[in-house]
């Protein structure tokens, strides 16, 4: 009878997945959490064996669907498309959770933030347009949304620098582009595959990228560090569940992740988007979460609630 009353029951964790996944991508159809996953989603099919079922919440920054995700069963049938917009909103203090309360996964792309002036601005490096700013010339820099993290990542630039920069936040990211392309500001800072296209055409070109070395999909810009800046953020995209995510199926999502790693199949989607593949699982990933969190909340400084 005992036996018979648990091979009636809810299905064991060595048996996940028996049915279709949910998704909660925390913004609308079409942006950077969006595309990273719908370009996954085949490929996590075929690895799981059930559909995955990609549900976009937007609204809030992102609060709105981190807040459904959060307040969801944490039994590995709601996932989150996690990204650092979730650690803006909690150094900005505009949200009830904290990332503490999230397993997270994985981390699989990361691209860098990028400053950008217009193809033909009188700034042709960063250190002039760090000179002009420091020396009583008002520059306006443009970003995607009061409080987003490309804000963050500007006050952070201008921090490291040491410039003045004036920071005009637009509805969007294509709106703070066109901005820069019209000579509306003197800059704009977003992350790079949002920016690359404008770059490869050559309406903007682009003064510096925040990561440690220079990027492959952009192997011209230089970086913050090698002009003399301790300046490192990312933006990073992956894969998170409600705190208490049994073991067994963050196991079999991890083990799904690193065998489409291996094979090469999203490398070059990852390429093409402007990102590049760059797995963190378990407790490296858990630091990295942990001193990212860190670094937003010392950016947001009096942005912060």
């Amino acid at each position: 009878m005992a036996a018979a009353m648990v091979v009636g029951g809810p299905a064991l964790a060595d048996d996940y997945p028996t049915k279709s996944i949910d998704m909660i991508v925390p913004f609308s159809a079409g942006g950077g959490n969006d595309t990273f996953v719908r370009a996954l989603q085949p490929l996590l099919e075929k690895q799981l064996g059930e559909d995955l079922v990609i549900r976009n919440i937007p609204g809030g920054g992102g609060a709105v669907g981190m807040s459904r995700a959060v307040a969801s069963k944490a039994d590995g049938y709601t996932l989150l498309a996690a990204s650092n917009a979730m650690l803006t909103l909690e150094a900005m203090g505009n949200v009830p959770f904290k990332h503490t309360d999230f397993d997270f996964i994985a981390k699989v792309i990361e691209e860098p933030y990028v400053i950008a002036v217009g193809g033909d601005s009188q700034y042709a490096n960063l250190e002039d347009l760090v000179n002009a700013a420091t020396s009583g010339t008002t520059i306006k820099v443009g970003v995607s949304g009061v409080g987003s993290s490309a804000h963050i990542a500007a006050v952070a630039m201008a921090n490291r620098t040491g410039a003045e920069f004036n920071i005009i936040p637009y509805p969007g990211g294509s709106e703070a582009i066109s901005a820069a392309m019209g000579g509306h500001v003197d800059a704009v800072v977003l992350g790079g595959a949002e920016l690359r296209s404008a770059l490869q055409s050559g309406r903007l070109k682009a003064l510096a990228m925040s990561y440690a070395e220079r990027s492959d999909s952009l192997p011209d810009v230089p970086t913050f560090q090698e002009q003399g800046y301790d300046l490192t953020l990312t933006v990073w995209r992956g894969i998170a569940a409600p705190k208490g995510l049994p073991a067994d199926v963050e196991k079999r999502w991890v083990e799904a992740i690193k065998q489409i790693v291996a094979d090469g199949s999203y490398e070059e989607t990852a390429g093409n988007l402007g990102t590049q593949v760059s797995p963190l699982y378990g407790d490296e990933l858990d630091a990295f979460i942990d001193q990212s969190a860190e670094v937003m909340r010392e950016a947001a400084g009096d942005l912060a609630k």
